[in-house]
């Protein structure tokens, strides 16, 4: 059986309107893309195993963890 996957991109946006906020958006992929633009992955139905990849490779975004 093939698993299922949830993958989610999460950016705060100021605009005037709906509109123009999903324009910037897609403006912000396209510039950042998959080297800077973080996505989060977490197994279907457990969100909580959520991790962040970047160039399709897990990340650590979280600095204290770091030190």
């Amino acid at each position: 059986m093939t698993e299922r996957w949830l993958i989610s991109l999460n950016l705060p946006i100021e605009a005037d309107s709906a509109a123009d906020a999903v324009a910037r958006f897609w403006s912000f992929v396209d510039q950042l893309g998959p080297t800077e633009l973080p996505v989060f992955v977490s197994p279907a139905g457990d969100e909580l195993a959520m991790q962040a990849y970047l160039m399709g490779g897990q990340t650590n975004l979280d600095p204290e963890e770091d030190e």
